[in-house]
């Protein structure tokens, strides 16, 4: 057993004990839970802080965080310079199928610090700390208490490797997040009707990050329409039609290209799948890290509604909505644990105010400090080592090595786990292999050896002069690229020489670090 779990184990069963201890005799002297208000008060502050270490840890790293920081990259130069970002796949740039804005909305960084990775992740960051702020915002306001608030906001920051340490890598779960949050926020304040346009407006861009988003602008119009009525939410229903499906369909290839449409739609309506799988999938990522919360997160939806009606607040009715993107990530067996970052992030939430909730309606609750303890056992289910989200110090090192090594070679080289590089020194061909799987993959399609791959990959069936495969696993086990195999022959295992570059991330798969250099050598029949 490892000592994390250990560890686990050990608050599990002294938390317990230390609460009882707490309520039956050391209220009397240091008042009602203020020893444990303390305690989780550092716990909070000290996840909180680890974050913000990591974030300054990750953003100057080499080379990437992610499997596809460097074609998102090549998104957003081609958003620089006007070009198309969904154009007809070549073997120089494969879209990926992801919706636009982060691609956009990251240009006007790239003026300031250039076209670079950094810049990906900075844009990230900051959408990171926008969710982040709504959380706090959001549970102070609930519960009339920032500590309540500072314990959502250190839950968010300790749910980091949980959420696949994807809220600072360079995509758009973090701005996805950040303006569902706060366009939600909007319509719960009910302010104004012009401030509830701009709530669903910032729903409807959510979508516009990542198509899950699309489950969230339903939920504000359905919310809202409970509210006000169908009449008086006519409007925000003809708002987020043009902003959303209107504009998607009927301006999206003109804006974005010409097969925006088939990357956006055709490509991921290929992956969904529902079976055992995906339900164990789903319902283990809960179990697994927000058990306490889920549990405290519906009692209190529940309740809320029950007791509110149409002037229940906004926030357990977009928990379901939550869940189904959540849900919507589960169907696909090959997606990333970054899919689950706005469930765990609405149970976060919605489950802090109900810890809350509970404490201050049940009296034995608050008496024994079970809120306390349920928030405890919450934070050392999120524990992880802290060594797994750090980047190895030799990085830059490493890079230098590496891109010394590779201007070494006498011959142009394909990187398809990299994809190109930021600068430096151009991969060719550069079409990553997962955008590539992308267009090919999902339940029972198989991707061995498919004519449209062959076709992006033909400069290096058919090279013109001396040319290498440099990539992260051995080339018979990719199937996507894996007929390679035919023309290229292993010249070299690197072994550990570029594992710095590997950042080592506790995401749900491992890519490993250039390590394998295969020559251009086609094998003849006997």
């Amino acid at each position: 057993m490892s000592r994390l779990f250990l560890l686990q184990v050990a608050v599990a069963l002294l938390g317990p004990v230390l609460m009882a201890l707490e309520a039956t005799v050391l209220d009397h002297r240091f008042g009602r839970g203020r020893l444990s208000r303390i305690a989780l008060g550092f716990v909070a502050a000290a996840n909180i802080g680890f974050l913000a270490f990591v974030f300054f840890n990750h953003a100057p790293f080499p080379l990437h965080l992610d499997l596809l920081e460097g074609t998102i990259l090549q998104h957003v130069q081609r958003a620089a310079s006007l070009q198309p970002i969904y154009p007809s796949p070549s073997s120089d740039y494969v879209p990926l199928a992801y919706n636009p804005l982060y691609y956009y909305l990251t240009v006007p960084f790239t003026w300031i610090f250039g076209e670079r990775l950094f810049t990906l992740r900075l844009v990230a960051i900051l959408g990171a700390i926008g969710s982040a702020a709504a959380v706090f915002v959001v549970v102070r306001q609930k519960t009339r208490s920032s500590w309540w608030g500072l314990m959502a906001l250190g839950l968010f920051a300790a749910a980091y490797r949980a959420m696949d340490t994807y809220l600072d890598n360079g995509h758009s779960d973090s701005w996805f997040l950040c303006v569902a949050l706060w366009g939600t926020f909007l319509l719960d304040q009910n302010r104004s009707r012009l401030a509830n346009l701009g709530g669903i407006l910032l729903l409807v861009s959510s979508f516009w990050f990542k198509q899950h988003g699309a489950m969230f602008a339903v939920g504000g119009l359905v919310y809202l329409t409970c509210r006000e009525g169908l009449w008086k939410s006519l409007p925000y229903w003809l708002v987020a039609l043009a902003t959303g499906p209107i504009s998607y369909l009927f301006l999206g290839p003109s804006l974005f290209g010409s097969r925006f449409h088939y990357f956006t739609w055709e490509v991921p309506s290929h992956w969904s799948a529902l079976n055992f799988a995906t339900v164990t999938r789903y319902v283990g990522i809960i179990l697994r890290f927000y058990p306490l919360l889920a549990l405290a997160s519906g009692l209190w939806a529940l309740t809320a509604i029950w007791r509110e009606g149409r002037r229940v607040s906004i926030w357990p009715v977009q928990l379901l909505f939550a869940a189904a993107t959540g849900l919507m990530g589960a169907l696909d067996e090959g997606s990333a644990n970054n899919v689950f970052i706005a469930m765990g992030t609405w149970l976060i939430l919605v489950g802090t105010c109900g810890l809350h909730d509970l404490a201050e309606r049940k009296s034995a609750i608050d008496r024994w400090h079970l809120a306390h303890l349920a928030l405890l056992l919450s934070f050392t289910l999120l524990l992880y080592d802290p060594r797994s989200v750090l980047v190895s110090p030799q990085a830059q090192a490493s890079y230098g090595d590496f891109m010394s090594y590779l201007k070494s070679l006498p011959g142009t080289v394909y990187a398809p786990w990299i994809g190109q590089l930021e600068n430096g020194y151009t991969f060719y061909p550069a079409a990553h292999w997962a955008a590539m799987e992308d267009m090919v993959r999902g339940p029972g399609r198989s991707t061995r050896n498919r004519p449209e791959v062959r076709r992006l990959l033909a400069p290096c069936l058919e090279p013109a002069g001396p040319a290498f495969l440099l990539i992260n696993w051995p080339l018979d086990e990719n199937f996507v690229y894996g007929f390679l195999n035919e023309s290229y022959t292993l010249q070299a295992d690197l072994g550990d020489r570029f594992k710095p570059l590997s950042a080592l991330l506790a995401k749900r798969y491992f890519h490993g670090w250039p390590r394998y250099l295969y020559r251009y050598q086609p094998k003849t029949s006997d």
